[in-house]
């Protein structure tokens, strides 16, 4: 981990183009959004960096990302911005017999995930290791925590702190917004 932690700290400093894993983690999402199917599949998500602005503009000597990367390797913004999402109900279908989800958005922080479930379709009882939010833009949930169960339905809000076990279940047809907060860094 310390070895990771020293070539982040590299990359980010411009020192090491080596061990920098933007132009890898660029062309694995890459391959990736040509690999996922149209219907719903997680959208790709690739380093917008100057590591990769150097290779579409052709410049011959790459520019070295400064930008920073989350657990999971994607690009994270550090400079202050307002990041929006339009019409979020309409980037998730629901499919018959099934549950499906998308990554709509990636900041520092913040994950913010959509869900379409049929009706009867479940999230098993699981922990998440973080903070998280649950909202439904469409339909009725049933969500339980500590012993209780709320039924959820648009203009409402649950909080479920890290590593409480929760279920979640679809009464009717539903999209739900699921915004988990890791602020671990």
């Amino acid at each position: 981990m310390a070895d990771e932690n020293e070539q982040q700290s590299a990359c980010e400093a411009g020192r090491d183009e080596q061990h920098c894993k933007c132009r890898q983690r660029r062309a694995a999402a890459e391959a990736a959004a040509e690999n996922a199917s149209a219907a719903q599949q997680p959208a790709a998500h690739h380093c917008k960096c100057k590591h990769g602005d150097a290779e579409e503009s052709g410049d011959e000597q790459p520019k070295h990302c400064a930008c920073k990367h989350d657990a999971e390797g994607h690009a994270i913004s550090t400079e202050p911005h307002l990041g929006y999402v339009a019409d979020l109900a309409s980037l998730i279908e629901i499919q018959q017999e099934s549950t499906v989800s998308r990554v709509v958005m990636r900041e520092d922080g913040l994950r913010v995930v959509l869900f379409g479930f049929d009706k009867d379709q479940a999230l098993s009882e699981h922990t998440a290791a973080m903070p998280v939010t649950i909202q439904v833009l469409e339909g009725k949930l049933r969500v339980g925590g500590e012993g209780r169960e709320v039924e959820l339905v648009p203009g409402g809000v649950v909080y479920l702190s890290a590593r409480l076990p929760h279920t979640v279940y679809a009464v009717e047809p539903s999209k739900m917004l699921l915004s988990m907060f890791d602020n671990r860094g």
